[in-house]
């Protein structure tokens, strides 16, 4: 069970979805995944995932061009790191980075749409 990187990327995807995210490939951030708080086409994601290897360690160039970029992206850095295999009972380890262009939002269950509204089309029109 989470054998390889790919299962646990896998089942960081899974525990976001349980809390209610929607979560898209973040290839196009440089980051495995990228959570929305509804449809993307209603909202802008606030969150890039990425999910460290299995030795845990992160290289400090990786990890500096992650958090240089966030800011300009207007997104919050989420460290993912699953633990708890070697014991059956896997969890996900959470290291939030961010910075005053990228404000922390915590998205609670009952909120329906994300931080970050796109402009409906009617209004580019005006």
């Amino acid at each position: 069970m989470l054998s390889t990187w790919e299962e646990k990327v896998e089942f960081v995807r899974m525990h976001y979805e349980e809390q209610g995210y929607r979560v898209h490939s973040g290839l196009q951030f440089g980051a495995e995944l990228v959570l929305y708080a509804d449809r993307p086409d209603l909202v802008h994601s606030d969150f890039c995932i990425h999910v460290t290897r299995d030795d845990e360690s992160i290289d400090w160039r990786e990890m500096q061009t992650l958090v240089r970029s966030m800011p300009d992206l207007h997104k919050t850095l989420v460290l993912a790191n699953v633990k708890g295999i070697d014991v059956g009972k896997p969890y996900v380890e959470e290291l939030a980075i961010t910075t005053e262009h990228a404000p922390f939002r915590h998205r609670p269950k009952t909120i329906e749409v994300g931080g970050q509204k796109k402009k409906s089309r009617t209004n580019l029109q005006n």
